[in-house]
């Protein structure tokens, strides 16, 4: 077959098919021209998902009148000029091709002055080859407009999709360049109708609200992390910003919106086990990195890159996003929004003589000391409270009941304390309740001396940080604990926490070489089938080092002698069960991954259970245990442990505050 040479139509149409593969292409390469000549301010309009019209203006340096021509040359840059410079790149635009390729396929007018010339220039060219250029007034800066794309490419017309479709890809192309250079003002209009528009502040967090929304500006940790020729900055989203797939993963590698497996990995090794199974975590990172170390020429949208030190590069990215989500605790809250719904009906509420009984600000409780009985403590408060309001004031002691007439229906093991401010007001204090002495009900399958004995080392009262006190106030549903911590109510998931407890134990045990198991009384026999028996018997030394010692017995049983942590034998056999479904479902993953999965399984089935009453001490000890995972509000799963609600929001649903 003749070999032929194309002619130069032909081949610019051919490079446009590379760059050019819909309207959003085309508005990404005008967007990144103005952006390399310093515009701060660029208006992107479309009509038709940009089919039929697109206009890109900037207040950038323009294009000197006589390289107005030149510059829809194919490979005509300014960029740059030899092959060296292909080392140390910093622009987004180098090669040459877009305004070529545009042009190729498109009826292309641009307008185009330079801040030193006293008139600018339009060019008017049509499938390749100019029809007009000539001198025109305009402003400083280049307008770019684009009508009837792919005119003379039918065949590429066809494969594009309805104008809804085309104008969200174009939308997302901007809110990429929004996010990528926050000090530039950009804005998009779509068929007249202001899309998105963005103020050019240099704030991350201003671009993220303009594009993502409040909720995501709110709810964003600051990133800043440097090492030798490596710098990360930017946003990562706290546990409640997950999400299905990775769409809200955003990054920037030197100005550049870049796709990398890598990076990808990398924040995801970082959020694990603190996500849910099954979500993604949200982040904006700016990556800056010398040229020299990246290859940016290796696709033709340059979308993708190639770095020549990929471990490098990882961890970086694991160490930055890591540290910004370890230093922030995140601890959901309930808001003044509506927690509770209530038809809008006005009721007339008694009133009440404030000469008695006036309204009473509480301070934060704190926890009784050991060396106390609840009476005792509640009786101290009480008289130490009428001694010094009495010097001063005269007031009434109205009925307990009176007051709160359903607070001992909390908890009948719920501490009592009181304190009141001074104020010039008649003060109100409440009597000794002696009924906190009633019957505590019975515990069931768990004692205090047991949870001490077979759980993890309890944090001490001395031992928290300054404001981490907090007060028990009980359990409801025999499933979520509730504390009060200054002016916050805690509301803590019992087996999320204990979960999480174990996991963190487990897993320092691990790294340290220190799981050795615990004897069994009475060794467990699991029966499995054939294909089980067989990965346990592969994997023996795997369930040596997560704190197992299994030996085999016959061709289909095996006998537990040991475990990492003391557990029912019916939870032996269902635990010996779950890793044997992680040997089988992982086998190509790493393997301090299988390790994690493994003790995370373990941890869950050991962990308290919702529906299952607690003593009160067993209460304050794992409440102390939660008040001392620092950085951690998670268990493995991904579920909170703790949401907390503050007064101000209680009293708001309650109307005492408006």
């Amino acid at each position: 077959m003749k070999i032929n040479i194309l002619d130069k139509n032909l081949a610019n149409m051919i490079a446009a098919g590379e760059v050019v593969e819909r309207p959003a292409s085309a508005v990404k390469e005008l967007i990144e021209n103005s952006v390399d000549a310093h515009a701060k301010n660029i208006t992107v309009e479309i009509k038709n998902g940009g089919m039929s019209y697109i206009r890109v203006t900037d207040d950038g340096d323009g294009i000197h009148p006589d390289d107005a021509i030149t510059a829809f040359a194919r490979h005509a840059t300014s960029k740059i000029a030899t092959k060296e410079d292909l080392d140390k790149i910093y622009t987004l635009g180098f090669r040459g091709e877009a305004l070529a390729s545009i042009a190729a396929v498109a009826r292309v007018d641009m307008f185009t002055k330079t801040r030193e010339s006293d008139l600018g220039v339009n060019v008017v060219i049509e499938g390749g080859e100019v029809i007009e250029h000539t001198e025109v007034g305009c402003p400083d800066g280049t307008t770019m407009i684009i009508r009837n794309l792919f005119f003379n490419t039918p065949a590429r017309m066809k494969f594009l999709k309805n104008d809804a479709a085309e104008t969200t890809a174009i939308t997302d192309v901007v809110n990429k360049m929004i996010l990528c250079h926050p000090d530039v003002a950009i804005k998009l209009i779509s068929n007249g109708k202001t899309v998105v528009s963005s103020h050019g502040t240099g704030n991350v967090e201003d671009c993220i609200h303009v594009v993502y929304g409040a909720d995501y500006a709110r709810n964003m940790i600051e990133v800043k992390y440097n090492e030798e020729h490596i710098s990360v900055t930017g946003s990562t989203g706290s546990i409640s910003l997950s999400r299905k797939d990775r769409r809200h993963q955003v990054f920037f590698l030197n100005g550049r919106n870049i796709v990398n497996k890598t990076i990808s990995a990398a924040v995801a090794e970082a959020y694990r086990n603190a996500v849910m199974v099954g979500k993604h975590p949200v982040c904006v990172l700016y990556i800056n990195i010398a040229p020299g170390l990246v290859d940016v020429n290796v696709h033709p949208t340059k979308m993708e890159v190639r770095f020549s030190n990929d471990k490098k590069i990882y961890s970086a990215i694991y160490w930055a996003v890591k540290e910004a989500i370890t230093n922030t605790r995140h601890i959901p809250e309930i808001t003044d929004d509506k927690v509770f719904s209530a038809p809008k009906t006005e009721m007339k509420v008694p009133e009440i003589a404030s000469a008695t009984q006036p309204e009473m600000p509480i301070k934060p409780i704190r926890a009784i000391p050991k060396t106390d009985t609840k009476t005792e403590y509640v009786r101290e408060s009480i008289r130490a409270s009428i001694e010094k309001n009495s010097r001063d004031n005269a007031y009434t002691l109205p009925k307990f009941s009176d007051l709160v007439p359903t607070f001992r229906e909390v908890s009948p093991t719920m501490p009592v304390r009181v304190e009141v401010e001074e104020e010039s007001a008649p003060k109100v204090v409440p009597p000794p309740v002696e009924e906190i002495h009633a019957e505590q009900p019975p515990v069931e399958n768990i004692t205090s001396s047991a949870y001490e004995e077979h759980n993890p080392k309890i944090i001490e009262k001395e031992e928290f940080l300054p404001g981490r006190d907090f007060t028990l106030v009980g359990q409801v549903f025999n499933t979520y604990i509730i504390a009060q911590s200054g002016d916050d109510m805690l509301l803590i998931d019992q087996h999320a926490a204990h979960e999480r407890i174990w996991f963190e134990e487990l897993m320092e045990q691990w790294k340290n070489n220190s799981i050795s198991g615990q004897n069994l009384l009475l060794p467990v026999t699991v029966s499995l089938d054939r294909h089980d028996f067989s990965t346990v018997e592969d994997n023996l030394s795997f369930f040596s080092e997560v704190g197992f010692e299994i030996d085999i017995f016959g061709t289909e049983d095996i006998i537990v002698r040991k475990v990492p942590i003391e557990m029912d034998d019916a939870l032996i056999s269902d635990t010996v069960g779950d890793i044997i479904n992680i040997l089988q479902d992982n086998a190509v993953v790493p393997k301090h991954e299988l390790y994690e999965k493994t003790l995370h399984t373990v941890a869950c089935k050991r962990a308290l259970k919702g529906g299952k009453h607690l003593a009160e001490g067993d209460m304050v000890h794992l409440v102390s245990q939660v008040m001392a995972l620092e950085g951690i509000n998670t268990c493995p799963h991904g579920r909170p442990i703790c949401i907390r609600m503050s007064r101000r929001a209680l009293e708001k649903q309650f109307k005492r505050i408006v």
